[in-house]
């Protein structure tokens, strides 16, 4: 497969490119894959993290501030 990287000024990656023809491909592997149902455990696991969110005892984050404050402890 040939990706492409494409940094941002500061070095991070920002972009990744995939030929068209490679991408299709991979959605139609995906496809044949399966349904894309989710299994039990996991619909469990989410039911029991959304329950525990609802009762004040999960707390949830903004990804783009994780990840700024990730890149912020690296460099």
């Amino acid at each position: 497969m040939k990706l492409q990287y494409l940094p941002e000024r500061s070095g991070f990656t920002k972009s990744l490119f995939i030929p068209m023809s490679e991408w299709n491909a991979l959605n139609t592997q995906s496809a044949k894959a399966g349904s894309g149902d989710l299994p039990e455990w996991q619909k469990r696991l989410l039911d029991e993290r959304i329950e525990a969110y609802e009762n004040g005892l999960e707390d949830i984050f903004d990804s783009e501030e994780v990840f700024k404050d990730i890149e912020k402890d690296l460099y």
